[in-house]
C-alpha cells in the first residue's frame, strides 16, 4: 500500500469491493488500509514535519487561523502547522515559508515547472501534451493550471511531443 497508483485495489480494471475481501484480511492490514484510504482521499495533505517520521496528519487548513497537528506516533509527538506545513513553535510560530522552500519555488518558476492545483505537487513536463494527470487524480492544463479542457490554451506544442534521441 505504499504506491498510491495501486489504490484502490483493482483486478481487471475493476475496483475490488472491501466487504468481499474483509474476511480474508488481518485486523492490522485492515487498519493500515483504512488509514491509507483516508490519506489517499485527501488532496492537500499535511505530513509530520519531522523528516525521520513524515506520518500523514490530515488535510491542509485553508482558514484564517492555524490548525496544529500533533504527530500521533509515540516516538515523535512533533507539532506541525496545518496551514504552512512548518514546525509549530508555540508562541514564536509564524506561517512564513522557510528559505529552502523559497529556493525550490524560485527554481521552479525559473525552470517553467507547474504545480498541481489539487495537491500543490511540483510537476515538470519534459515531453508530451499539456494534459497533466497528477497522482492525486486531478487533471489540469500544464500552462495555466486550470482543470483540463476548461481553458483556451493549446493542447500541445509540436516541439514537446517527441523525445529527442
Amino acid at each position: 500500500m505504499r504506491d498510491e497508483r495501486l489504490y484502490p485495489p483493482r483486478c481487471c480494471h475493476q475496483n475490488i469491493p472491501l466487504p468481499q475481501v474483509r474476511p480474508h484480511l488481518t485486523r492490522a492490514f485492515l487498519t493500515e488500509f483504512e488509514l491509507k484510504a483516508q490519506e489517499y482521499g485527501t488532496l492537500k495533505r499535511v505530513y509530520c514535519v519531522e523528516s525521520t517520521c513524515s506520518r500523514f496528519l490530515g488535510p491542509l487548513h485553508d482558514g484564517g487561523s492555524s490548525k496544529i497537528f500533533t504527530c500521533p506516533s509515540p516516538t515523535c509527538m512533533t507539532m506541525t502547522c496545518g496551514k504552512c506545513r512548518g514546525r509549530y513553535k508555540r508562541f514564536t510560530h509564524s506561517c512564513t515559508p522557510d528559505a529552502e522552500t523559497e529556493v525550490v519555488l524560485t527554481l521552479s518558476r525559473a525552470s517553467g515547472w507547474s504545480r498541481c492545483p489539487g495537491c500543490a505537487q511540483m510537476i515538470e513536463l519534459s515531453v508530451g501534451c499539456f494534459h497533466m494527470s497528477c497522482r492525486c487524480k486531478t487533471e489540469f492544463c500544464y500552462l495555466c493550471r486550470a482543470l483540463w479542457k476548461t481553458c483556451k490554451c493549446p493542447r500541445w506544442d509540436e516541439s514537446r511531443l517527441l523525445a529527442r534521441a
